[in-house]
């Protein structure tokens, strides 16, 4: 067996771990191989079905998008990786020859721009934008499918990401994607006491569905103070996204007490008007938070 690099473990990062105070490599069953690009934190792995390919990725603090079968003995995977300097490949395979043609494989099938899941792993700020004197950062540029028929391949799985989003699904791949893009910004490092609140949703279960999960692993990854219950909604009210001159903060309640005279990280899905921004964010500072900076994933283009 030859290997690469040697892993430790905590123990309390592994849920459920029946091993000591520390998992080394020469501990794990299987065998495995880990190829990190480090120009978009993607990772690629292929391990034997025996292999704790979760808790060696959890090690690193990377995050498995998706895996499958390679065929009846071995798993075959992609990622994101976290914000450690680790690069290159990691490995634990038998020889030579074995770490030869797993890399081969890994190679051909992600380098020739196959993905096994339908969404973009984009995970840095495209742009940015004052508004209402607040500074904001989107990912994307997000094309309405209803107003932009011929739109590529790539904006098809923004659309795609953004509806899964909307539902309540794949907040862990979004809450990874904004962690990556917040924590490469110079200006996350000089925020004072940083608490991360969403722009609520027109009802309740939406606002659940959307936000709850996902701001609770995105502070937790950034490691700052979950505000999900910041804002609250008092009643359901009908859906008012991406429209102008009306009062979006009636059916809301806002607890001061999680953000006065702290920076409030103010996320949404998709700009588009930036009405509910501007609302939520003067309501936020006048009522005590020291600053308000805007954390978008799309930025709608062709608003008509």
């Amino acid at each position: 067996m030859i290997e690469n690099i040697e892993i430790s473990i905590p123990v309390e990062e592994v849920e459920d771990s029946p091993v000591g105070e520390y998992l080394q490599l020469s501990d794990l069953p299987g065998e495995f191989l880990l190829i990190r690009r480090m120009d978009d934190s993607l990772f690629y792995f292929l391990c034997t079905s025996d292999c704790p390919i979760q808790e060696v990725c959890h090690s690193f603090d990377w995050y498995i998008v998706s895996n499958d079968k390679f065929n009846e003995k071995m798993i075959i995977g992609a990622g994101l990786a976290g914000n450690d300097n680790t690069e290159g490949i990691i490995y634990r395979v038998r020889d030579e020859d074995t770490l030869k043609l797993w890399k081969d494989i890994l190679l051909f099938t992600f380098e020739s721009d196959f993905i096994k899941q339908f969404f973009p792993y984009t995970n840095h700020f495209k742009g940015k934008m004052r508004i209402d004197d607040a500074l904001c950062f989107y990912i994307h540029d997000y094309y309405p499918v209803s107003r932009h028929k011929d739109i590529s391949t790539y904006q098809k799985k923004v659309s795609n990401l953004v509806f899964r989003f909307k539902e309540g699904k794949q907040s862990a791949l979004v809450a990874k994607l904004f962690s990556l893009a917040i924590m490469r910004m110079p200006f996350f490092k000089e925020l004072r006491n940083p608490v991360l609140i969403s722009i609520p949703a027109a009802t309740r279960e939406r606002n659940i569905r959307r936000f709850a999960q996902f701001n609770y692993l995105l502070s937790k990854r950034i490691k700052v103070e979950d505000g999900f219950r910041a804002i609250w909604i008092k009643e359901d009210r009908e859906q008012l996204k991406g429209t102008k001159g009306h009062d979006k903060l009636v059916n809301l309640v806002f607890h001061p007490e999680y953000y006065t005279g702290k920076d409030v990280l103010l996320v949404d899905d998709i700009f588009t008007t930036g009405d509910s921004f501007i609302q939520v964010k003067r309501e936020l500072v006048k009522s005590g938070a020291r600053s308000v900076t805007g954390l978008f994933f799309g930025k709608t283009i062709g608003k008509e």
